[in-house]
């Protein structure tokens, strides 16, 4: 190599290193002094793909208002007990996508804890089961986001994950007294056969353990039915006629589906027809269909009603509610105007329906319960420990409308105690109080034979509760 080159290439690397040198000595931007800024960090887990993505919609319901909230006001917006003062804390939102898996849930959790994760909303039974005692362990408080977790979640000392909806034995037992109260009113006479459908998940193999949960001792024994079978299908099957057949061979008159799987539901509702189902008059409910279903085929739909029942099953308002509805309830208002800000104009109902609209309840609830905290502690005193506090405190519950306001009971807490039955008509689910009130779980049954909770007076005309569950049938 020529001299003069080797001594161009070394000036040239003595420059580089010397750049990064004396670079290093300048001064970069003022650092900022820890602790100046307020910021509450919540994880957002949901399932944002796989077949039971249709329950995602939940999440980005949560996302949505958390945005909402540090948009239109900085976020928690509050008034510091020492100083009286209106006070902001800002949040940060960390959402990712558990795909309904119990161990990509722990996952998450756990790169959300190192992130300093204050709350945590996680939606889904199994996936909330996965984390509920790691929660307990950690101090992270939360919310389980529009789903029904089995009793086990309280099953630690101090539990930080609150439950959203009753176990899947309760809300199953309030559906099924409902039409066996329909059934009675109608003047029949015969007995009223019941067949269970339900997703292949662990949070839904409730209903076969009868010693523990009691719901075939109360079908048989409270409402005086017969349970025909109770049937699992998986979270995308591809044909479900024998589990249909079953029902209709043992006489069912109504089958309820505990499924929320869009392709679930395509399968399912096509098989029902090619059997013939509405025409011999079977009623089905399909708890928890993602509303594209009914959008993208309203036929099928619209055909089994000609002759029968097809309907649904809801946590409440489905979100396509009119203007004159909006207005009487401001939750419900604020659910919509949050998904048109950051959905191009769309209505809930384009948006995952109620799941969508009651995931922005559970981040409303989220917003009240760090806002009570912080009115309480101050941002000097706020921990996830006070936090907890707060939630498994809270002397009434009321979001505006979006559920009945109540207060839960204090031993066994859960945030939507209730739900709605929905008309499917003209390719949407339509929620009418005037027609249907709320079904609420608010009586005391075999898992928690003194659960109870109080509804507000002006909510009972829309309440509708089933039969207790006697304490003479809690040994069956």
């Amino acid at each position: 190599m020529h001299v003069w080159t080797r001594t161009i290439l070394f000036c040239v690397s003595l420059f580089t290193i010397l750049a990064f040198v004396f670079s290093g000595c300048q001064p970069g931007p003022a650092a900022v002094p820890a602790g100046s800024e307020k910021v509450i960090t919540i994880g957002n887990l949901g399932p944002l793909t796989g077949p039971l993505r249709a329950l995602g919609q939940a999440s980005v319901g949560v996302n949505d208002y958390i945005t909402y909230l540090n948009e239109t006001q900085g976020g928690i917006k509050y008034k510091d007990p020492k100083t009286g003062q209106d006070t902001i804390v800002k949040l940060k939102g960390l959402m990712g996508d558990h795909a309904y898996d119990g161990v990509k849930s722990l996952s998450l959790y756990e790169r959300y804890k190192a992130a300093g994760m204050d709350l945590i909303m996680c939606c889904g039974s199994t996936p909330a089961e996965a984390i509920f005692s790691l929660c307990a362990r950690d101090h992270i408080p939360g919310f389980v986001v529009t789903s029904g977790v089995s009793p086990s979640l309280y099953d630690v000392p101090e539990p930080y994950l609150a439950m959203n909806g009753a176990a899947q034995p309760i809300y199953t037992s309030l559906l099924a007294a409902w039409y066996a109260d329909e059934w009675k009113k109608s003047g029949k006479t015969e007995k009223f056969k019941i067949g269970l459908i339900a997703a292949d998940v662990p949070t839904r193999r409730l209903c076969d353990n009868d010693e523990a949960y009691g719901f075939k001792t109360y079908v048989r024994d409270v409402l005086g039915a017969d349970l025909v079978a109770i049937a699992y299908i998986p979270q995308a099957p591809i044909d479900v006629k024998a589990e249909l057949s079953r029902m209709v061979d043992g006489g069912a008159n109504l089958v309820m589906v505990d499924h929320w799987g869009t392709s679930a539901f395509r399968v399912l509702m096509n098989d029902a027809m090619t059997l013939g189902m509405h025409k011999k008059g079977v009623i089905l409910n399909l708890e928890w269909i993602p509303p594209d279903v009914i959008a993208n085929e309203p036929a099928i739909f619209e055909e089994y009603n000609k002759v029968s029942r097809v309907e649904a099953l809801s946590e409440g308002w489905c979100g396509n509610e009119p203007a004159d509805v909006q207005a009487k309830y401001p939750g419900l208002k604020l659910a919509f105007d949050v998904c048109a800000k950051y959905h191009n104009g769309d209505i809930p109902e384009k948006q995952g329906g109620w799941f969508y609209v009651y995931g922005v309840k559970e981040m409303m609830l989220g917003e009240q319960v760090l806002k009570q905290t912080l009115e309480r502690t101050g941002w000097d005193g706020f921990s996830k420990e006070e936090l907890r506090k707060t939630i498994f405190n809270m002397k009434v519950i009321d979001t505006g409308g979006l559920c009945p306001t109540f207060t839960p009971d204090p031993k066994v807490l859960m945030t939507l105690p209730s739900m709605a039955v929905t008309d499917i008509k003209n390719g949407q689910m339509i929620t009418d109080l005037n027609k249907r009130p709320f079904l609420a779980s608010n009586t005391g049954n075999k898992i928690w034979p003194d659960y109870k909770l109080t509804m507000s007076a002006d909510w009972l005309p829309y309440i509708w509760t089933p039969p207790d569950f006697p304490r003479s049938l809690m040994g069956k």
